[in-house]
């Protein structure tokens, strides 16, 4: 097993090809995430976090192009085999996906799904049915048999996303990615949610990467906080909610219920729009003709990156 490995993106872009033209999800991303971190990646529906996130496990279509580079302990995730990649999951980097309740099969017992997931680790039948008593006891459940025998839709919604939480570190992984883990779910549920998040550091799982538009969730939880903003990564570092320097950064703060839900102007460009300055310009009150034509570089400082000609 590799530990301790940072995770490396260099210069990464995912295309889709569609019947209106080429889909730029992802374009031009260079950025580390850092082992021993609680990395939260944040941004609106369809910025391309996601995509991002599938990209590192290899879990893309075979119809996105994709390029660059995306490291893990010296794999070259873009061009590892089915094998590799295979062994990568779930054993280096466990994986919970959003949405409980269609991720998990529902004909299929919390049992059988959780056996399935250890048989990467565990061989012996006895040995993998105690390992799963052993993980669902530790994610707060008193009578982890009965879970074992429950079918999905005969739990909550929390259940569920424990229960998924266990699946995801089941084999002990190094880093953990976290895909929308409270999209759809009330406040009581929300906190619920955080705790179990927290708590998968006394399974040993320290390095995390949680995707999400959830602010509470990663104010609560995250070391780092990187935004995403029309599929590139626009601002990185510790301090970002409460020392914001990106003016898209800023204005999406702004925007939130606390802080006087004041809306950003204009809407996010298309996907498939193609224009050669910063992806915020049309939107942003500081935007020089420099921004229009030209797309800012990362520029790296004590705070952390930053995509801005002010701070360049």
């Amino acid at each position: 097993m590799m530990a301790g490995q940072d995770i490396f993106i260099n210069n990464a872009e995912v295309h889709f090809r569609v019947a209106s033209g080429v889909v730029r999800a992802i374009d031009q991303v260079s950025v580390r995430f850092v082992a021993g971190k609680i990395t939260g990646l944040i941004g609106e529906s369809g910025c391309g976090k996601s995509i991002l996130g599938l990209s590192i496990l290899g879990l893309l279509p075979p119809y996105a192009h994709v390029t660059g580079d995306i490291l893990y302990g010296g794999m070259h995730i873009l061009s590892a085999s089915r094998k590799e990649l295979r062994a990568l999951r779930g054993r280096n980097i466990g994986f919970i996906p959003q949405s409980p309740a269609e991720s998990l099969n529902t004909v299929r017992r919390v049992g059988s799904q959780l056996d399935e997931a250890l048989r990467l680790v565990e061989k012996n039948s006895e040995r993998r049915w105690q390992r799963a008593l052993d993980l669902l006891r530790g994610f707060g459940f008193g009578d982890p048999e009965r879970i074992m025998r429950a079918y999905p839709f005969e739990l909550s919604g929390g259940m569920q996303q424990r229960v998924l939480c266990a699946i995801g570190v089941c084999c002990s992984p190094n880093w953990v990615m976290a895909d929308e883990p409270t999209k759809g779910l009330d406040k009581a549920l929300c906190d619920q949610v955080r705790e179990t998040l927290l708590s998968l550091r006394s399974f040993g799982v320290d390095s995390m990467l949680v995707i999400t538009h959830d602010l509470d969730l990663a104010e609560n939880l995250c070391d780092v906080i990187a935004i995403m903003y029309a599929g590139q990564i626009v601002e990185i570092g510790e301090r970002v909610l409460e020392n914001p320097r990106h003016p898209y950064t800023q204005a999406y703060l702004s925007a939130l219920p606390r802080n006087g839900m004041r809306p950003i102007d204009g809407i996010p460009p298309a996907p498939w729009d193609e224009f050669p300055g910063c992806r915020f310009a049309p939107r942003c009150g500081y935007a020089t003709g420099r921004c229009r034509m030209e797309c800012p570089g990362a520029y790296t400082g004590a705070s952390g990156m930053v995509r801005c000609f002010q701070y360049a």
